[in-house]
């Protein structure tokens, strides 16, 4: 190898690793991107229906004020829940079932399921279905990934399964900030008939979460939208396949 190429080389092939590895990571944190599987961001639909949805929980305190906030309202929501959180609560996880609302799989130990083993991956995925079953979830439960992220082994192993992975398309980022008005906005302006939105009934407390919740459920409801769970969502029918979803961040 002459020196010009060799300098090509050593110069190019970083490039190129760094390029593979920023396409990976982009791919990873996609909301409204899946490489192959059933996968949900939103339901194509023209009728004001919309799906509310709430990740981390249960946690004592925070998941009571919700649940408050839509028995109020009368409105069911959908519960993806982490499977070491419904160990610690289990009485809570039976209330929000048993008050009708959805619940679902957000992983056992809530770790980022990307650079994981397919052992590793299914062993948390079946841990908390055997909780959620024995809580009394009937039927299909949905699942969502810890931060939306996934890779390739995730969505591998979920469609082998035929299984449903839910993100969202309307995002409060209430984990990033507890700002009512800022919450508020952020799902308002992005919401649209067929969106799932995404709050935050675990982790840190988040007073500004339970407020903003009220807010959104009043202004939805102004506007003549219908808030259902994530089933009732995708029942409507009309998703958009994954593979026609072009990335979006």
């Amino acid at each position: 190898m002459n020196r010009k190429r060799w300098i090509r080389w050593a110069v190019g092939t970083p490039l190129v690793v760094l390029g593979l590895l920023v396409g990976l990571w982009q791919l990873s944190k996609s909301w409204t991107f899946q490489l192959f599987g059933e996968f949900y961001p939103r339901v194509e639909t023209s009728e004001k229906v919309v799906a509310l949805t709430f990740d981390d929980g249960p946690r004592a305190g925070q998941t009571e004020e919700i649940l408050g906030i839509l028995k109020r309202h009368e409105v069911k929501a959908s519960f993806f829940m982490v499977g070491r959180n419904i160990e610690r609560h289990p009485e809570l996880a039976a209330r929000v079932l048993a008050e009708g609302h959805q619940v679902g799989n957000h992983s056992y130990s809530h770790h980022r399921l990307v650079l994981k083993s397919p052992a590793y991956v299914q062993e948390e995925l079946d841990k908390t279905d055997a909780l959620l079953r024995g809580l009394g979830v009937q039927g299909e439960i949905l699942f969502r990934a810890p931060y939306g992220k996934k890779l390739v082994v995730l969505p591998w192993l979920l469609s082998r399964s035929g299984r449903k992975h839910i993100t969202f398309d309307a995002v409060s980022r209430d984990d990033e900030t507890q700002d009512v008005g800022l919450l508020t906005s952020r799902v308002m302006e992005s919401v649209r008939p067929g969106s799932i939105i995404l709050f935050h009934d675990g982790g840190q407390e988040k007073p500004g979460t339970v407020k903003a919740v009220d807010l959104v459920l009043g202004n939805l409801k102004e506007q003549g939208y219908r808030i259902v769970t994530v089933s009732e969502l995708l029942a409507l029918g009309g998703v958009a396949p994954a593979s026609t979803v072009p990335p979006a961040n």
